[in-house]
């Protein structure tokens, strides 16, 4: 039985298991950790059974600012497909924390993990089609996420959460928009900016230090695809200079040979973009919905990382996770689905 901790007890990021925080999250274990922070799996005593995800941040981390960040973003959000819900917020004398929802794996950890090989044309795109919501989503909140891969994806720990794709992490996010006399404006670009985000899945702009706006998050989406297609041809250079000059090299037919040939005229569209011209997004669901068409794939068919089971017995038998479904549960009702006004939409206007 866990131990309860007194509200006046000040503890380190590095919570113990059994420490109760705000007299209510009770710490069942670590799931990961960064600079300055760490992830926990905490336990609602308020409502049993009930568990989430408890991010706690040191205060000495530039006063808790990525958490304070993370906070402002998930109360925009809130209420949105996609995200996460942000359940309580606290600051203590060393660090502070929010509690959101606990999503499953990582999709990251479900490729390296549970899929041999490339994933399918149809898992892909489906991905593809989730994740360029979230982009979009994020974008009208007035944010760039910055930091867009596999890793800061996951799917719902239980059905039917577990057939939605979630955008998690928004630590190196920044917001691109600012409110003078009462309008809503896009802020001024920077010169020469330091770099934020991952080596691997940036842009080339980001690469040459511009400031990162809507399109880098797009070029990150592509970069995403491509490698649940196979692999990025600059998997393997640990240099950044050097995985720059990848990028620039390789024709957009030789970066997309594995993907549907509608990727072809998404790079294009982002070609045409800069920081202050809004990208297409409903131009490229509907190129990505072309893919569905052709390939007669369904947002019900099963994605490559689940083990579809035909009975409750035969599902108590295998492995127990978010990635066994009854087959007559795979229904239009508890599966993702979208239309063109979703993508469409241009809440700022801009």
């Amino acid at each position: 039985m866990p131990t309860k901790s007194a509200e006046t007890d000040e503890g380190p990021v590095d919570l113990p298991v059994g420490k109760v925080v705000g007299k209510r999250f009770v710490i069942h274990q670590k799931c990961g950790e960064g600079g300055c922070g760490a992830v926990y799996k905490a336990e609602d005593l308020q409502k049993k059974n009930r568990f989430y995800a408890l991010k706690a941040e040191s205060n000495t981390a530039a006063g808790g600012a990525v958490l304070k960040l993370e906070v402002a973003i998930l109360s925009r959000l809130k209420g949105k497909k996609h995200f996460a819900d942000m359940i309580y917020a606290g600051k203590r004398e060393k660090y502070s924390y929010m509690v959101m929802t606990l999503f499953g794996p990582s999709l990251s950890h479900i490729m390296k993990k549970k899929v041999k090989g490339p994933l399918s044309v149809s898992s892909t795109i489906r991905v593809g089609i989730q994740l360029l919501y979230c982009i979009k989503t994020l974008h009208d909140a007035g944010y760039i996420h910055r930091d867009i891969k596999p890793a800061n994806l996951a799917i719902g720990r239980h059905f039917p959460m577990s057939r939605f794709i979630y955008m998690l992490d928004f630590g190196l996010s920044r917001q691109y928009v600012l409110t003078e006399n009462g309008k809503t404006l896009m802020r001024r670009p920077r010169q020469d900016t330091l770099f934020r985000g991952t080596v691997k899945y940036c842009s080339i702009s980001t690469h040459e230090r511009n400031e990162q706006g809507r399109p880098d998050d797009l070029w990150s989406l592509v970069y995403l695809l491509v490698e649940l297609r196979g692999t990025l041809p600059w998997e393997k250079l640990s240099d950044k200079h050097a995985t720059k000059a990848a990028k620039k090299k390789i024709t957009d037919a030789e970066l997309l040979k594995n993907c549907p040939v509608q990727m072809l005229e998404v790079v294009a569209h982002l070609r045409t973009l800069t920081y202050f011209i809004r990208p297409d997004y409903c131009l490229i669901y509907k190129l990505f919905m072309d893919v569905m068409k052709e390939g007669n794939f369904k947002f019900t068919d099963p994605y490559d990382w689940e083990k579809v089971v035909s009975s409750k017995k035969t599902r108590k038998e295998s492995e127990s996770t978010s990635l066994t479904i009854l087959k007559q549960k795979l229904d239009p009702a508890k599966s993702p689905n979208f239309t063109d006004e979703d993508f469409k939409s241009n809440d700022l206007g801009f």
